[in-house]
């Protein structure tokens, strides 16, 4: 390591050449005058072997720290300066270079700002329904038409359930009229008869306990009821074949109802497939789904075509930074807006020029860190002549 054989030698030459005023770097001891970092000497016992050894130990592990910080800023430092030069070989290249960066820059703006409302889209189709989607490509849009048929059967069906029910409860009702009219032609019949045995007994008495002719009665009577009876058996006939024809209706009803319920059920199974399959709740949600399937595949081709564009104009515009003097033509592909835009370049040359100015301050710091280690070991040397063999050795065998 260089900072370490830089110390070794210079502890070496100044023990033999006795000879301890020499500068550090060009910066003398006297220039030293802030708060040191490490133990004050006054507080220790530079008599004690313990003692010395973990000073010393101490002031090396602090110049170390100190060095090895130094080059990791100073790598941050060049880089920070070589992004500096880059910008003013910039500014400084010629119109039509110029043009030719601004150019190149234009497109990539246009296209990574293509990408990103791509990227931003609230409307963008989810990537599962993409992908399951697309594998119906090629059969679309039969899927489509399989369920409309199917839609449009059921919508068949529940109509024809629906007129059969309708026509169910007529046959149900005029069954029940019909029945009522049976057991009425019956009680009725029945009242007849009654009616015709109580002016009979009538017509008798009237014949029998007072001797009086009743025999037109008698004939008015039968004749009478019979009529009524002959007409009522007549209804009770008619009823009751209407009510034979009424049941084979419903009857008949009833067994299409069932098979147009079974066709029914079939249709629903099929088309709750259908759905399950598609991922959908009806025709018109696929025919939907199939609509922005095409509108997503339309922008996802346009999204593939920008960035294939959107490489090739960063290609074109890294090859042409690369015949410029730049140290890092990389990382304007990622600024490109910064050769449009002379205000974001002011404030990318200002965030570079502060991040310098802040390492600068840290490299000081640990520039001093290191010249405050190399003093108290130097005035130790001084302080205490009579251990310098010891503490030179303890500088050369030291192993940070």
């Amino acid at each position: 390591m260089k900072w370490w054989k830089r110390i070794v030698d210079y502890f070496q030459r100044a023990y033999e050449e006795e000879d301890l005023e020499l500068e550090w770097e060009g910066a003398s001891i006297e220039d030293w005058d802030w708060d040191t970092l490490v133990k004050d000497r006054s507080l220790m016992k530079m008599r004690d072997a313990g003692e010395r050894e973990k000073f010393v130990a101490n002031c090396l592990e602090q110049m170390s720290s100190a060095s090895a910080e130094l080059d990791k800023l100073s790598d941050e430092y060049n880089v920070v300066t070589s992004y500096l030069t880059d910008i003013e070989e910039i500014e400084a290249l010629p119109a039509e270079e110029a043009e030719l960066v601004k150019g190149s820059a234009k497109k990539i703006v246009q296209f990574e700002t293509a990408r990103k409302e791509f990227d931003l889209r609230t409307n963008r189709m989810p990537e599962a329904k993409f992908r399951h989607m697309e594998q119906y490509e090629e059969i679309m849009p039969k899927p489509y038409e399989d369920i409309v048929e199917a839609e449009n059967y059921r919508e068949l069906i529940k109509g024809d359930i629906s007129r059969l029910e309708g026509e169910k409860h007529a046959y149900q009702y005029r069954k029940g009229e019909l029945m009522a009219y049976i057991a009425n032609a019956k009680g009725m019949v029945a009242i007849c008869v009654m009616a015709m045995a109580a002016c009979l007994l009538m017509l008798l008495i009237l014949q029998f306990g007072f001797d009086m002719d009743t025999g037109l009665g008698y004939i008015l009577t039968i004749a009478a009821g019979a009529l009524v009876i002959t007409g009522l058996y007549v209804k009770y006939l008619d009823y009751t074949a209407e009510l034979k024809r009424t049941e084979k209706g419903l009857n008949r009803i009833i067994l299409l109802k069932n098979t147009v319920n079974i066709r029914y059920v079939n249709n629903i199974n099929l088309l709750d497939y259908l759905y399950m399959k598609y991922q959908v709740k009806s025709a018109k949600e696929l025919k939907k789904l199939w609509e922005n399937y095409q509108k997503e595949k339309e922008e996802r081709a346009r999204e593939q075509e920008n960035r294939q564009e959107l490489d090739y104009y960063k290609k074109e515009l890294l090859q042409t930074l690369r015949r410029f003097q730049l140290d890092d033509p990389d990382i304007w592909v990622y600024q490109a807006q910064a050769l449009l835009d002379h205000r974001e370049m002011v404030e990318i040359r200002h965030n570079l020029i502060e991040r310098r100015q802040k390492l600068r301050i840290q490299m000081d710091y640990n520039k001093r860190l290191a010249q405050e280690g190399q003093k108290e070991i130097k005035t130790l040397l001084t302080a205490y002549p009579e251990y310098q063999e010891e503490i030179m050795h303890m500088v050369n065998r030291y192993n940070p």
